[in-house]
């Protein structure tokens, strides 16, 4: 149970972290970001679609729980929102790692509101990894633009809002399943009203820039339902550690797909956040083996 949970979430940092290289190259054969947004949660919801009619008093859960359900899905909108907004005002560099505080926040909410016991440990190795990622991010704050500055804080507030309630909700019994279609179909809908009336939709774009856009698509549905999986059988806290690694892939991503340059402080910073989490990996599994 403890190590599937692992594989959930290091499977989720490693789609999420295929999101950023392949949505740039997207970007950069013409397609328009309104797109990408919809494409996403579209393809998402056509995935879970087919579970629904498998989904047992799925209203009734949905009535009896409306403000969980609105809440994990508020913080989905503003992870989307902050985190698209953030890169247009300060550097994609900065913008991902005060987005990716949002580990550090589940710890402290984990340690003062939920009062979990977390070993000294793990405590190390969440720092460890976040100093490893802010060499690998290498960012720069010559030009620190306060909106930028804020839309990242609200992006790593909604990435911690949704981890937090995905395991009360958990405790709750509610399935991973039933949280997907609830987060979907609400961001599909909510998505295409602010696009449809307010940015403009550009479907003139080609067959190979469509079938590149549908990458970080199927990736994101991938992701969510992996990070959703996760949170049940390892708990919040080592999600959130484990999801460190989506900072990583998107670098290693970015030098082989963007033929971007990896620095030495990137390499050392990488090899850091690897090591912290190979390391967790193993502790985890001692815990598991020492309780058995």
């Amino acid at each position: 149970m403890q190590l599937l949970g692992i594989f959930f979430a290091l499977g989720a940092g490693l789609f999420f972290g295929i999101l950023a290289p392949t949505t740039k190259i997207a970007y950069n054969l013409g397609v328009g970001v309104g797109l990408a947004i919809l494409l996403r949660y579209f393809i998402a919801t056509l995935l879970v679609a087919p579970l629904i009619p498998f989904q047992k008093n799925l209203l009734i859960i949905y009535k009896n729980n409306l403000f969980d359900f609105l809440l994990i899905t508020v913080g989905s909108i503003f992870l989307t929102s902050g985190l698209l907004l953030s890169v247009k005002y300060i550097d994609v560099s900065l913008a991902i790692l005060i987005f990716c505080t949002y580990p550090l926040l589940v710890l402290f909410f984990s340690i003062i509101i939920d009062r979990e016991k977390i070993s000294n440990n793990i405590k190390i190795l969440f720092l460890s990894t976040f100093v490893g990622l802010f060499f690998v991010l290498g960012p720069s704050f010559n030009s620190l633009n306060i909106f930028g500055f804020l839309c990242a804080i609200v992006a790593s507030i909604g990435a911690t809002t949704m981890i937090i309630i995905n395991q009360k909700m958990s405790n709750k019994s509610i399935t991973p399943v039933q949280i997907n279609i609830f987060i979907n179909f609400f961001n599909s809908f909510f998505f295409f009203f602010i696009l449809f009336f307010f940015f403009k939709i550009d479907l003139s774009i080609s067959k190979i820039s469509f079938l590149i856009v549908l990458i970080p698509s199927f990736s994101y549905a991938i992701a969510l339902f992996f990070q959703l999986l996760a949170i049940p059988k390892i708990g919040q806290t080592n999600t959130a550690l484990f999801l460190y690694l989506e900072p990583v892939v998107a670098i290693i991503g970015a030098v082989i797909l963007l033929k971007e340059t990896l620095t030495k402080y990137q390499l050392v910073g990488a090899v850091i956040v690897l090591s912290s989490l190979a390391l967790a990996t193993y502790l985890s599994g001692k815990i598991k083996n020492d309780s058995s």
